[in-house]
């Protein structure tokens, strides 16, 4: 299960991989076609910046003539909406918290104060005990990440390597199934999933199981700290 690459943080549309996002998905695609590594099957979300991730890595594959599997698109591994979450809770927040309060304008250009907001806007998204209205509610969110694996699954069948294209949210979904961690330990391992990381899991017709998390080694490889990145 991959992350994608770094987004447009603080432009205009965000679902667009930034030229540093272009750069990790093809690193990472070098470091696998060197491995050796085969897919027997491919699966994105929906979003523009999960097929940008695909579409570069499969570039690399096939200059080496060594193709990756036609993708399956499913918006069941969609991220959740991040706009609506904020736009829905964050009056409600800087009322409680009014210490809290940003000039939004400026967000885009600082990630750190950002994060701060958003991870207590999350949580009060993930606590809300009604579904918010017109916006995906916590529960339905993880719900539609199980529908999404479990039809990959079921497809595949088990015993292949099957290469999934999605988001922080996602990925620490399934590793919350694969561990039966809370919901606030869940989006807490979110905040940690670097862009362009590798999480892997193996799975039957009973049980998911983690493998391995948040492996960026592609990119350390490179010495250059401005590879890794969360946003």
């Amino acid at each position: 299960m991959f992350r994608h690459g770094q987004a447009s943080f603080g432009q205009d549309n965000y679902d667009q991989l930034s030229p540093t996002g272009y750069r990790q998905a093809r690193l990472v695609a070098e470091h696998l076609r060197d491995l050796g590594v085969a897919f027997d099957a491919v699966y994105t979300g929906a979003l523009t910046r999960q097929k940008q991730t695909f579409q570069s890595m499969a570039d690399v594959f096939a200059e080496s003539e060594a193709p990756l599997p036609t993708p399956v698109e499913t918006a069941d591994l969609n991220e959740y909406d991040s706009t609506g979450v904020w736009q829905h809770y964050y009056p409600a927040t800087i009322n409680d918290h009014p210490e809290l309060e940003l000039d939004e304008t400026s967000l885009g250009q600082n990630p750190k104060k950002f994060q701060h907001v958003f991870a207590r806007i999350v949580q009060r998204w993930i606590n809300e005990r009604h579904d918010p209205p017109g916006i995906e509610s916590w529960r339905a969110f993880r719900s539609r990440i199980g529908v999404g694996l479990n039809t990959v699954m079921r497809q595949e069948g088990s015993g292949k390597n099957v290469m999934i294209f999605t988001s922080a949210g996602p990925v620490a979904t399934t590793v919350q199934m694969a561990t039966d961690m809370p919901d606030d330990r869940c989006i807490g391992i979110s905040w940690q999933v670097l862009n362009a990381s590798t999480t892997r899991f193996r799975y039957n017709e009973k049980e998911i199981t983690l493998v391995g998390f948040n492996d960026v080694s592609a990119l350390e490889r490179q010495g250059d700290p401005a590879l890794l990145t969360y946003r």
